[in-house]
């Protein structure tokens, strides 16, 4: 596909840009403890810069030591941190991008002092904040201004107040959080008037040429919040005092609200974006799950913002912008929307955020794909996440690779975890793995079944061993002679009988199960151990499939454990009672995986390295599985 408006020069203000790809300002927390600018912060942000967008946004900045929000936050208090943010802008300057600077304060969501226009706790919390005096706001205005000098002082090509995602400005301009009744209260005009004081002030100082960009919300997504409607009139406001760019986001509450799971459809906040860009004359730029180029052409083709920011997109693969251009779509490593190392568990390493769909992310200086000294032969058995992850790396770095799979098509389990609703994106990722092997040289064999023999005739120096893992069963009276059917076999198309159907266990694939057999009319019941159901999903993605749940009146039993189980249903102990629950006509075993290790035992003794990895090694998650595979791939 030619790309030809996303790809096409842009200008805000006076700065001119190479394409119309904005890189989102997104927390990697890769700063120094102290503020400053680390050396992994820098190689993350030009793998970006390299990888063809027009302009990166860093990570929210903050202007005040009390205006912190997270540990790894990078810091402009003050000019001893010139010298680190100037080391960044030339990196970046170096690779062919421009640089913005986004310039933010806490509130309430600041780890030192929690503040706000008024003493209004969160909807996320009961922290009553510090409500700010009349002077308090002129400093911070003040401070924002001085932030702006030292980034233009530092080289940054434009800065960026941020008045969005729940943050100060933002309380200041949303009627949810700002009931003050002096000259920053009231109506729009004057609940706007911080951020508008704080552009004069930075055009004052820095010169009517050097652009500022303001981050707003589109939608706060609360209650009494502003909407579409709203923003479009801050816009105006915005614009009148001198701002050259709107970038538009959504949401107050942070992860799940701004930053969307697969569940929230894609583009949430183009919408308001494009009723802003109607009473506008500047640039807008809109984000919010546009992770596909196709996507982010049509968009820039209606001609209703000027520019997208791209966010998790470029977590998940630095080079989209360059793979598009170069019509090598199929090699862009897909955002999934699943929120598992972007803003889930760090893992691996402590500060480290990164990607569930590509561990390299935010692992630049520490995790690389380097030519191998020696060149070896390499068989995977397994095209699943983890086989083919080990497999392409160890290719990539000029080993001579084999991959056996004894289906026909490549994915294993996560193949069968993208077919419950919004999982779509889990098969883009097995297509992406699958391509990645074939561009590096990775000779796939489907249909074939590896054994001892079919592997030794291969002469390999090392042996993967990526073949999975079985349902777990376990020794419940009554369970194998029950009849019940494997979840995964009903997600790959077989028909449970009957229109009632009991899921034992309530973890993830026990869940996302129930979610698509209910949205297939069955009536459907979950018994789950724990207290509580898919617990180890991301709290934001469990939210909305516990919604889905319950439009769907699945019923969700918790804290129970299964004593024996029937033909049409289950004897269970909750609160120390036993209580039966009968009239099933399908039993749905979900109680996990158990590793399957035939291979791995069939080739003890082998005259070769064996290694096992992904489930075949321990059952786990996706987030493990690849995370290994790479590991294993840029080291044998």
């Amino acid at each position: 596909m030619k790309y030809k408006k996303l790809l096409s020069p842009g200008k805000i203000g006076s700065l001119e840009l190479k394409n119309r790809a904005i890189m989102a300002p997104m927390s990697a927390a890769l700063g120094n403890p102290d503020g400053t600018v680390s050396d992994p912060l820098i190689a993350y942000l030009t793998a970006r810069a390299n990888g063809g967008v027009g302009m990166i946004i860093t990570e929210y900045c903050f202007v005040t030591e009390d205006g912190r929000s997270s540990d790894h936050q990078i810091s402009i208090t003050d000019d001893d941190k010139i010298p680190g943010l100037k080391k960044l802008v030339d990196a970046v300057h170096a690779h062919g991008a421009k640089i913005c600077l986004q310039l933010q304060h806490g509130g309430r969501r600041s780890m030192v002092r929690v503040m706000a226009p008024s003493a209004i706790m969160k909807q996320t919390d009961r922290v009553t904040p510090y409500e700010m005096t009349t002077q308090d706001v002129h400093d911070l205005i003040h401070a924002f201004i001085a932030a702006a000098v030292r980034a233009k002082k530092a080289g940054f090509d434009m800065v960026e107040v941020h008045c969005s995602h729940g943050y100060l400005l933002n309380d200041f301009v949303s009627p949810s959080a700002n009931r003050r009744t002096d000259e920053f209260g009231g109506g729009i005009t004057g609940r706007a008037k911080v951020p508008v004081m704080i552009i004069e002030g930075i055009k004052k100082v820095c010169g009517e040429d050097y652009p500022v960009s303001v981050r707003l919300n589109g939608d706060d997504m609360v209650s009494d919040g502003n909407l579409g409607r709203d923003s479009a009139a801050l816009a105006m406001l915005m614009e009148e005092a001198g701002a050259d760019l709107l970038d538009v986001s959504g949401g107050m509450n942070g992860v799940g609200y701004g930053i969307a799971p697969a569940a929230v459809k894609t583009g949430y906040n183009t919408d308001p974006a494009e009723e802003i860009r109607r009473v506008v004359s500047i640039p807008v730029a809109v984000a919010g799950r546009i992770n596909e180029p196709e996507y982010a052409e049509s968009l820039l083709r209606k001609g209703d913002v000027e520019f997208i920011t791209l966010g998790r997109a470029l977590f998940a693969d630095p080079e989209f912008v360059n793979k598009a251009a170069q019509g090598k779509e199929e090699e862009i490593c897909p955002c999934v929307g699943c929120l598992q190392r972007c803003y889930g568990s760090y893992g691996h390493g402590g500060q480290f955020r990164g990607c569930m769909v590509n561990p390299f992310s935010m692992r630049e200086t520490v995790l690389k794909i380097k030519p191998a000294e020696t060149k070896k032969k390499v068989v995977v058995v397994g095209a699943g996440i983890a086989g083919m992850e080990a497999a392409w790396t160890a290719a990539a770095r000029g080993h001579a690779v084999e991959l056996f799979e004894q289906g026909t098509y490549p994915g294993g389990q996560f193949r069968i975890a993208a077919i419950p609703p919004h999982k779509q994106m889990l098969a883009r990722a097995c297509v992406y793995y699958s391509n990645m092997c074939k561009k590096y040289g990775v000779h796939m064999h489907y249909n074939t079944k590896a054994d001892r023999e079919l592997i030794e005739s291969c002469n390999p120096d090392v042996v993967v061993v990526a073949t999975g893992g079985n349902p777990l069963v376990p020794g419940i009276p009554g369970l194998r002679e029950s009849g019940y059917i494997a979840n995964r076999e009903i997600l790959l198309g077989r028909i449970a009988p009957g229109n009632k159907s009991l899921i034992l266990g309530g973890g993830l694939q026990g869940a996302e199960t129930a979610d698509f057999m209910a949205e297939h009319g069955y009536e459907v019941t979950v018994v789950e151990m724990r207290n509580g159901i898919a617990v180890d999903d991301h709290p934001a993605t469990q939210k909305l499939l516990l919604e889905r749940l319950a439009s769907n009146h699945v019923g969700l039993i918790t804290s129970a454990t299964v004593k024996t189980v029937y033909p049409d249903g289950v004897d269970y102990e909750k609160d120390g009672e036993i209580i039966g629950l009968r009239g099933f006509d399908s039993i749905i075993l979900a109680f996990g995986t158990r590793p399957e290790h035939t291979l791995a035992e069939e080739l003890e003794g082998m005259d070769a390295e064996v290694v096992t990895v992904g489930d075949a090694a321990k059952a786990g998650n996706a987030v493990e599985a690849i995370y290994r595979g790479a590991v294993l791939g840029t080291t044998i």
